[in-house]
């Protein structure tokens, strides 16, 4: 069987979970994946496969992940471009990394940024314009920048590979059991 679960302290605390209900005898464990923390490789070896083609050679034609230092520099920058003034670079790169948090939870929850314009009627506070010429950072300067750096933030490159593994089960379903 294969348990999917959110992160590799959920597979830990699982492992250690079957380990406590054995009372420490030799078990076979059900093959444990964190999907928070995936990747190709670690996909391959977890025995997922793309059709005839093994994840990690070269099944996904994927790009490359942002590293998170690399991603918080740029959004940093992306800040202290803006000139409000006050911004100090150790403030900015404070609200990169919340930036940065944001940009992954509407990406693991499958969301966009389309209707934030509209959130707020326009005779509200001067403060909601505020905001959003803010947020054209990650609506607007972000998309530009992964782009150019040919990249993906590491919430979207998961998003892929989900995707792309739920593609293979629908034409292939596995022929073991699936706990998510």
């Amino acid at each position: 069987a294969t348990v999917l679960l959110p992160n590799r302290r959920a597979c830990r605390s699982a492992r250690e979970a079957f380990l406590r209900l054995r009372q420490g005898r030799p078990t076979l464990l059900p093959r444990l994946v964190a999907l928070g923390d995936m990747d190709e490789d670690e996909l391959a070896l977890a025995g997922w496969r793309d059709g005839e083609t093994d994840l990690a050679e070269g099944g996904l034609n994927l790009p490359p992940v942002l590293s998170g230092l690399r991603r918080q520099l740029l959004l940093t920058r992306l800040i202290l471009a803006l000139g409000t003034p006050g911004t100090t670079p150790d403030h900015a790169a404070r609200l990169a990394i919340e930036l940065a948090r944001l940009l992954d939870q509407v990406e693991t929850e499958r969301l966009s940024f389309d209707g934030l314009a509209n959130l707020v009627p326009d005779d509200f506070a001067d403060h909601w314009r505020i905001t959003l010429d803010f947020m054209k950072i990650v609506t607007e300067r972000w998309p530009a920048i992964l782009a150019a750096e040919d990249g993906v933030d590491a919430a979207r490159r998961r998003n892929l590979l989900l995707t792309a593994q739920a593609d293979v089960w629908r034409r292939q379903p596995p022929v073991d059991p699936v706990v998510v």
